[in-house]
């Protein structure tokens, strides 16, 4: 892990593997669970991924406030990297990646997002998302997973990572918390995406309050739409539940992207 400066903001910036580069966005945990899709994904790629401000430990300027804030951090981030770049985002990281994209950086050449957060489709009295703030504690792995056994087991973490885990809740909180989950206008600028833009979801997303949200936020994306794919028996937190199944998915449109021949290595993951 190394930290650079990007303009006025510090990015702690997580980088394993060789090959194209690809920049993973984390979902509101941070990198805390991450690190299996990370090391899946850099058996084909060069994996940049940043921590956001104020996940780590860096403070946060005070002009950064809103998600749209953090994708300049990040515009300006994806500038001083050489070459084409494909983005994975996750939940949070997919709707700072949506926001990114739409400001359709020069060397952005094909964009993932995995269960995205960040629009509002429905009507204005009912959610999009369940409210896990105001959630019974013992409920919310099982919104966020497939099953709550299939979330990580958190009663016997060390002290530094529960203080890693209180930062990213006060981290999401600063950028979900109003309007919860979305941003109000990032629905209408979608169609600026002009990249091959792949949407990937799990088919036990509980997180959802209607099933076919991502369909309908992918048909918003660009002028024609994003793919979208489902990973069978995976909830919300896809990257979690299923490293190695998106991986491969992620790897096999990232390589048609590219115009390159890509693979991933088998390995089985324990958290």
């Amino acid at each position: 892990m190394s930290r650079i400066t990007v303009g006025d903001a510090e990015l702690d910036v997580l980088t394993v593997g060789e090959g194209p580069t690809l920049v993973f966005m984390h979902g509101e945990d941070g990198l805390q669970w991450s690190r299996p899709i990370v090391d899946a994904l850099s058996s084909s790629f060069r994996v940049l991924a940043p921590t956001a401000p104020p996940w780590d430990e860096s403070k946060r300027p005070e002009h950064i406030e809103t998600t749209r804030d953090l994708a300049l951090v990040y515009a300006e981030f994806l500038e001083s990297i050489e070459g084409p770049v494909v983005i994975v985002g996750c939940s949070f990281g997919g709707w700072l990646a949506a926001e990114l994209a739409v400001l359709r950086p020069v060397n952005l050449v094909g964009l993932i997002l995995v269960a995205p957060t960040g629009v509002k489709l429905s009507d204005r009295e009912h959610r999009d998302f369940v409210d896990i703030w105001s959630a019974n504690f013992e409920d919310i792995p099982g919104i966020l997973y497939s099953s709550a056994g299939a979330a990580p087991d958190i009663s016997d973490l060390p002290d530094e990572e529960y203080l890693s885990l209180s930062r990213a809740e006060e981290a999401a909180a600063r950028y979900c918390w109003k309007p919860y989950m979305y941003d109000p206008i990032l629905v209408r600028l979608l169609r600026r995406i002009g990249v091959p833009t792949l949407m990937v979801h799990g088919d036990q997303d509980h997180f959802i309050t209607f099933s076919d949200y991502y369909e309908r936020y992918a048909a918003l994306i660009g002028e024609s739409g994003a793919q979208v794919r489902v990973i069978m028996g995976a909830g919300h937190r896809v990257e979690e539940e299923s490293p190695q199944e998106l991986a491969a998915v992620a790897t096999e449109f990232a390589g048609l992207v590219l115009g390159v021949s890509l693979s991933v290595s088998a390995t089985t993951w324990e958290r």
